[in-house]
């Protein structure tokens, strides 16, 4: 598998993150392997939380709550989704499925880091990715958030009586314009989609990993990936995890935003089918879009720590 590894240089002096790299080999599935970076800070020893970003960020959208995290005595992991940040990018549009990148996942955590009694917040497609990643590992996780993100399914023995998926035009309209423009500079699309105004230095960090057009394919080929048809794998993959998923019983907090624009009600795709949900209403902040993190932080890490540290006294 061919692919590019964004310049060191790149990533020198980002607003905020002041993060070193972390590395671990994963395999890239045709006998060869891939880089996947991850920020490790805080006290090794600390309860791991581990945190997977979506489309189009990378663990620059982690930045304000990686701090906080370790300043409460939690190992904050914070990977980069292959084809994203700092991890390796391979160059072809097929080498991404969703099945691949929850191979990674599953590798870099489970079999490289050997993570154990973990936390997972996940956001956007690292809602879909680590939940799959999770179903088979439930025994490796201690609590899951959830924010801004859905899990849709499609049961197999059910026949497929209409192609295109219920409300789906927008987003088929969507990935034509990113399929035909190969320089989508994703950053200004996301800096356009929050809701307070993003300063420069931030936009900066999230096109820090893309320098020219080639490194832009794992970002673009998300789009592709959207369930905006009923065969898509992914729908009947997501299914088979669910099903896994109904017997998870441990602490599975929602946390979502008032004014996100992809998913505002992405939590009922798993609640109340997954037991950990029952007990935890879902929290609704106000003021953020889909980007969360990057409208109302401060108030995402209350909640974040006040959900760890119930589960830590519990």
């Amino acid at each position: 598998m061919n692919r590019l590894r964004t310049p060191d240089a790149c990533f020198e002096n980002l607003a905020d993150f002041p993060f070193a790299a972390n590395y671990v080999d994963v395999s890239d599935h045709e006998g060869g392997s891939l880089r996947l970076a991850f920020v490790d800070e805080g006290p090794m020893d600390g309860p791991p939380v581990v945190m997977i970003h979506g489309n189009p960020t990378w663990s620059f959208m982690w930045r304000k709550l990686i701090p906080i995290l370790a300043a409460n005595g939690y190992r904050a992991i914070a990977i980069d989704l292959i084809g994203m940040g700092r991890s390796d990018k391979p160059t072809q549009m097929s080498d991404y499925t969703i099945a691949r990148h929850v191979a990674w996942v599953r590798e870099a955590l489970f079999e490289k880091l050997q993570l154990t009694d973990a936390h997972f917040i996940l956001h956007d497609w690292g809602g879909i990715i680590g939940l799959r990643a999770i179903a088979d590992h439930q025994d490796r996780a201690r609590s899951v958030i959830m924010s801004n993100t859905g899990f849709p399914v499609r049961n197999p023995e059910e026949p497929i009586a209409k192609m295109a998926r219920k409300g789906a035009a927008m987003l088929r309209r969507f990935q034509l314009y990113i399929r035909l423009r190969k320089n989508w500079q994703h950053w200004k699309t996301l800096s356009r989609i929050t809701l307070k105004d993003m300063p420069a230095e931030d936009v900066a960090g999230f096109a820090a990993p893309y320098p020219d057009r080639r490194y832009l394919v794992g970002n673009r080929q998300f789009t592709q990936m959207l369930p905006t048809r009923n065969d898509n794998p992914m729908l009947v993959e997501n299914w088979h995890a669910l099903q896994k998923l109904k017997r998870f019983e441990k602490p599975f907090q929602a946390i979502y935003s008032d004014k996100d624009q992809v998913s505002p009600k992405g939590f009922h795709s798993v609640r109340p089918a997954i037991p950990g949900t029952r007990d935890y209403e879902p929290i609704i902040l106000k003021g953020g879009s889909h980007f969360l993190l990057e409208d109302v932080p401060e108030a995402y890490a209350r909640e974040v720590i006040a959900f760890l540290e119930n589960i830590k006294g519990g």
